[in-house]
């Protein structure tokens, strides 16, 4: 029987029915953290490195890539942190974002600049429609680039190109409608068996393969589409890094390359690195923030590669319905196929007003793929006052774009 789930508390989730063996399911323990909060670990030599010696280590890097959850807020503050120490010693830098589109290239110069108010930039940025995520997470991150006038770019590139992707492959889109891209390196057997995670298990047609699922391969089309589109976004990114170095050096310059990507684009070095590494662009530091929340197994693979150079042990904050933690208010299970089943949803309830569906399968939250409940709880215990909760939805065989907006404070108890 299917273990379900009532997805109302902070770190807790009630069991309606289940087998002992799939109770474990559950968030990290807060208390087992594998990296101290407000330190920095270096997974590859297993060791706690200083403030000062991570900064000398990626001083001469042309790019650092800066890992986040889209929807964790300490994940920011700890970007801009680590931006000022970068800055302070290596002032000459360029802010990349997977956020914005490159044709809104122009919008980015006049907020830098200063001709754009904060309701401009983000009405001509297209934000509420192309990224989606609360925008007071990475407002901060903006001002900074503006105060010391630091150009920003745009790594990213339009969904039309990424719908085409999905649908028909990258050999599938004809060369003048890539956007200027040029083919992609081919993904790693390490990052394709990271994705086929992600997407979700199935079995091999004859049931539950002695009760190993099996992880889908290439020879599924739908998994083939969906490897595709991660490749084309990191293969995006890459290039407008590259694009952005190279663009500066023709000026005389030697810019620090500094972009806020997804961390799912940078474990383990598979994505927006590995792209890089195939122009010649190996001088490459990967940062990312650690937080209770992801497994200490995840530091490094099983043959070794470490997840990133180095990572900073982040306590996330509790204070966003501390009695009892968001609630998104759905009854849910695990799918059979992958995914996040929802059984009921709860009257009045976030869920319902964002119009989530009894039966709707959720395969993505704040752009991380949501294969087992624990995922979705995972991310929305996250979640800060005032949050926007990007979901995917698979609704029979329509796909969903759907945002739930949690309250700016909690509500009166009753």
């Amino acid at each position: 029987m299917m273990m379900k789930q009532i997805l109302l508390a902070a770190l807790t989730a009630t069991f309606a029915t289940g087998c002992a063996a799939q109770s474990s399911a559950s968030v990290a323990d807060p208390d087992a953290a594998c990296v101290a909060p407000g330190t920095w670990f270096d997974p590859g030599q297993d060791r706690t490195v200083t403030t000062q010696n991570l900064l000398a280590r990626v001083k001469d890097a042309s790019a650092v890539l800066l890992g986040e959850t889209h929807v964790i807020a300490d994940h920011h503050r700890w970007q801009l942190q680590t931006l000022t120490q970068l800055h302070a010693q290596r002032s000459d830098m360029v802010l990349g974002f997977e956020a914005f589109p490159r044709r809104v290239q122009p919008v980015l110069d006049a907020w830098v600049a200063g001709k754009l108010s904060e309701d401009e930039f983000l009405k001509q940025s297209e934000w509420a429609s192309v990224w989606k995520y609360d925008a007071e997470l990475y407002l901060p991150l903006f001002h900074f680039a503006r105060l010391n006038a630091i150009p920003m770019v745009a790594l990213n590139v339009d969904r039309s190109l990424i719908r085409k992707v999905s649908e028909q492959g990258w050999q599938g889109v004809p060369k003048d409608e890539r956007l200027g891209l040029s083919d992609p390196v081919a993904p790693s057997d390490g990052y394709v068996e990271m994705l086929s995670q992600s997407f979700g298990q199935h079995d091999n047609g004859q049931g539950e393969n002695n009760g190993a699922p099996k992880a889908p391969g290439l020879d599924d089309p739908r998994f083939a589409g969906f490897v595709a589109v991660q490749v084309t976004w990191d293969l995006a990114m890459g290039d407008a890094i590259a694009s952005a170095l190279e663009s500066a050096r023709a000026q005389n310059r030697n810019p620090q390359l500094v972009a806020i990507i997804g961390r799912g684009h940078l474990d383990y070095g598979y994505g927006v690195p590995h792209q890089l590494a195939a122009r010649g662009i190996n001088d490459v530091a990967v940062l990312s923030p650690w937080d209770h929340l992801r497994s200490c197994t995840d530091l490094k693979t099983e043959n070794g590669r470490a997840v990133a150079d180095a990572v900073f042990g982040v306590a996330i904050t509790k204070d966003f319905f501390a009695d009892e933690g968001p609630k998104l208010g759905v009854l849910i299970e695990n799918a059979p196929d992958g995914g996040v089943r929802v059984i009921k949803v709860m009257e009045g309830s976030i869920a319902e007003t964002s119009d989530v569906q009894p039966d709707d399968i959720i395969t993505q939250a704040a752009g991380q793929a949501t294969t087992k409940t624990a995922d979705l709880i995972a991310i929305v215990t996250s979640m800060t006052p005032g949050t926007w909760l990007p979901l995917t939805i698979k609704r029979g065989d329509t796909v969903v774009e759907i945002v739930a907006r949690f309250p700016a404070k909690a509500p009166e108890k009753p």
